[in-house]
């Protein structure tokens, strides 16, 4: 479960924080490989033996998985965490309604617990607000959704369309992935992309997991678990609404605001965005 996962780096340019960004792009290395790659391209002083420690930390956390006497990150971790979740700040916590119980580690992974789906959604437009507002010239210009079915447009339209539409000001590249196919999901596509977004519509996947939904905004990752009795609900809205007109609006609600556990995830690292983002956007190749 993501809450289970430690957090893999501690404070920004340490041991740890710097052998996990080499092995994004350059894996799998040796111990040798790792001291040189963090002497030569971060200029950072540090020995063979503090590399090898930090390594067999990250490898007893099952961050890291051993080939023979090579490293790399773990893809079984990488799936769970789906790549790490930041900071929310204590500013933004102050102006939003407050979760039913939260939890940082280390101020690099943060953990959100909420009552009701539409709770965790409203929250989680705070974010993409927040950002937005904080947005300005040279930031990582990218945003990035993909889950099952975009509901969110059908019950706070006006609120997605308010915050969207910063993308355009901002000039904000961004991208959804949308796993449905049915009438309502291309009604969604139709009004996300009115407003700038570029949305692709891809058949469930029966292999994949449908509660997972994941969002980047600049270097900001968010990611839901949807409770799986949510989601066949969710999914059962959706297939038996076969236009707008016949959408029972009031059923949809009462679905997102259930009482159940869900679990919200947030983490802040741009390398990771990235590569959520390029998962996201090769499906438009």
């Amino acid at each position: 479960m993501i809450n289970d996962i430690a957090v893999l780096w501690g404070k920004k340019n340490s041991t740890k924080d710097l052998i996990f960004k080499i092995l994004i792009s350059d894996h799998p290395l040796k111990l040798i490989e790792l001291t040189n790659f963090i002497q030569r391209r971060y200029g950072k002083s540090v020995t063979f033996q503090a590399v090898r420690q930090a390594v067999l930390e990250l490898e007893e956390d099952g961050i890291l998985t051993r080939k023979k006497n090579q490293f790399q990150i773990s893809h079984s971790w990488l799936l769970e965490a789906q790549k790490t979740l930041a900071l929310v700040q204590d500013e933004i916590m102050a102006t939003v309604k407050k979760p039913k119980s939260a939890e940082s580690i280390k101020g690099e992974f943060s953990s959100f617990t909420f009552e009701t789906l539409n709770d965790m959604m409203k929250f989680w437009q705070q974010l993409i607000n927040h950002w937005f507002a904080e947005f300005k010239a040279g930031d990582y210009p990218y945003n990035c959704w993909q889950g099952q079915h975009i509901w969110e447009a059908l019950v706070h339209l006006d609120t997605e369309k308010k915050i969207m539409e910063q993308l355009k000001q901002k000039k904000i590249k961004s991208y959804a992935v949308i796993f449905g196919n049915t009438p309502l999901d291309k009604y969604v596509k139709r009004f996300y992309e009115s407003i700038g977004l570029k949305v692709k519509i891809i058949p469930p996947q029966t292999k994949s997991d449908n509660t997972y939904h994941v969002g980047t905004y600049g270097d900001l990752i968010i990611q839901a678990k949807y409770p799986k009795n949510l989601v066949q609900k969710i999914d059962s809205f959706f297939k038996k609404t076969k236009s707008f007109v016949d959408m029972d609006i009031k059923s949809l609600h009462d679905v997102i605001s259930t009482k159940t556990e869900i679990k919200l995830t947030v983490i802040k690292n741009q390398d990771m965005a990235k590569q959520i983002n390029k998962m996201i956007i090769v499906q438009w190749t």
